[in-house]
């Protein structure tokens, strides 16, 4: 349950990123697609490659599947769970750098004279 909330906070935190950075004049398909591969990536990927790498290292070792099956559930559930609360925290940094005006395109206007009033 908690993976579709984060999946859909996910698909909400990339439109926010997109409009972000169409509105602060960066390349806003890019970071839409960067904030989506971290949030995929890191609740999603990282989890099942870690199953995988304790599956068969336990394989390896010689324990049965109802073994591995048993003994990896407690911990995919910390697994998933480390890997949501990175994955905001990775989204976080990204929609906090987003947000941020580019100083290049940043414009002062100057101030005001009033020398010539009559």
């Amino acid at each position: 349950m908690l993976s579709v909330l984060g999946f859909i906070a996910v698909i909400i935190s990339t439109y926010y990123v997109y409009k972000t950075a169409k509105d602060n004049g960066r390349n806003a398909i890019v970071w839409a697609l960067i904030t989506f591969g971290v949030g995929v990536g890191i609740q999603i990927i990282i989890p099942v490659l870690i199953g995988f790498g304790i599956g068969l290292i336990m394989a390896a070792s010689g324990s049965s599947i109802p073994e591995i099956q048993q003994s990896v559930q407690s911990v995919a559930i910390v697994i998933s769970l480390v890997c949501l609360v990175l994955s905001f925290i990775g989204i976080a940094l990204i929609m906090r750098y987003v947000a941020r005006i580019p100083e290049e395109g940043s414009f002062v206007p100057p101030p005001p004279d009033f020398s010539n009033e009559n």
